[in-house]
Parts: structure tokens; sequence; C-alpha cells
């Protein structure tokens, strides 16, 4: 399998962040597949939150449920090690 093979077949990550008058924060982090799917976890990983839904966008509205904070979807494009190289 090549890189463009394997980027075309990774999930996408992705965080839902939350913003009011006072900051922002990372409310949860994401991984969007090409099957129609997306999986959701709270930012610190864990027990405490777990959301299985069809998109990003669909996750996305679970949180702008709550009006005190504004929810923004942020796609997060990650580096990728260069062909023949490895990591260890």
């Amino acid at each position: 399998m090549n890189n463009a093979e394997l980027i075309a077949e990774a999930p996408r990550l992705f965080a839902i962040v939350q913003e009011n008058a006072e900051g922002g924060w990372v409310a949860a982090w994401g991984l969007e597949f090409g099957s129609g799917s997306a999986e959701v976890t709270g930012p610190e990983g864990g027990s405490g939150l777990r959301i299985s839904t069809t998109s990003a966008e669909r996750a996305l509205w679970y949180f702008a449920i709550d009006k005190s904070a504004r929810a923004r979807l942020v796609w997060v494009e990650g580096e990728v090690v260069p062909e023949g190289q490895s990591v260890t």
C-alpha cells in the first residue's frame, strides 16, 4: 500500500471546539470514516463521553444543543512520514 492509497482510506481526525465569552476549549475528538460513520470521545478519552453517529457534522449537532457555548467543527490535518522512512 502506498501513501496515496493509505491517505485515501484513512479516517479523518476532527475536533469539536466550544467557545464562550471567556475562551474556547476542545469538547471532543473524533474520527470520521469513509463508510458513513463517525466515532467521538471526550478530550481526555476514557469512558466519560462516547458518541457513534453518521458524520462529523452530525456529531457537531450534539454539542450545538448547549446554548451557553458556540460549537464548531475543526478538521485536523496531520503530517505523513515520507515513504521509505519509518518511526521507531
